[in-house]
């Protein structure tokens, strides 16, 4: 699975940059807004928007319209997953997207963009959470295990102007699981494939290409 996730950058990288693309290098930041999704959670469990932050270097590859976009970056997200517990999550994540551009004139130009995103934990891997309240209405204090490595995909779109400043909005959908039980403190036996939970995430960037 992983060696046939970076082939797969490994190919959107060779198409989007070609010998004679241009190449801009830059940096970018933003703000996430994530929808934690639970499967078999009482359904009255808080899932609003948790909100976070991301910055890091990335670079656009470009010929006649045509190209993409890779990045490396730091990520923050906090969650209040529920009245009495909140959690911050770190990660390093790349996004690697084929990417499509039209201008609208000298002074500005569109871009729709989409491709993978690899996300890396670099925080703690174990964590605690209580009061877990299960369909059946039991309620549970577990240790939870956060995936090292995740994986989701990017849809994207912004506008470019004065050939140096991007704005865009993105929508990351979650395709692998985010953390799962790992123990239960209680004693009973809770199924990882049972009490999972992953995020999706829509995105407001900026980024400033040299």
């Amino acid at each position: 699975m992983k060696k046939s996730i970076f082939s797969l950058l490994l190919l959107l990288l060779m198409v989007a940059a070609p010998a004679k693309a241009g190449i801009e290098f830059g940096v970018m930041t933003g703000m996430n807004m994530s929808k934690v999704n639970f499967n078999k959670f009482n359904k009255n469990f808080d899932s609003s928007n948790r909100y976070g932050w991301y910055f890091g270097p990335k670079v656009n590859f470009s010929v006649l319209g045509f190209g993409g976009d890779a990045a490396v970056v730091y990520s923050q997200l906090r969650m209040n997953l529920d009245d009495n517990y909140s959690k911050t999550f770190r990660s390093i994540e790349i996004p690697v997207n084929a990417r499509y551009t039209f201008g609208l004139g000298s002074l500005a130009s569109v871009y729709v963009a989409t491709g993978p995103q690899l996300g890396f934990n670099i925080g703690n891997k174990d964590w605690t959470w209580k009061s877990i309240t299960t369909p059946e209405s039991n309620v549970l204090s577990s240790t939870f295990e956060r995936k090292k490595m995740n994986v989701s995909w990017n849809f994207g779109a912004g506008v470019k102007v004065l050939k140096h400043l991007e704005a865009g909005l993105n929508y990351n959908l979650m395709l692998s699981k985010y953390a799962h039980p790992i123990k239960v403190v209680t004693g009973h036996e809770v199924s990882a494939s049972d009490y999972n939970f992953h995020t999706n995430t829509f995105s407001v960037r900026v980024a400033y290409l040299f």
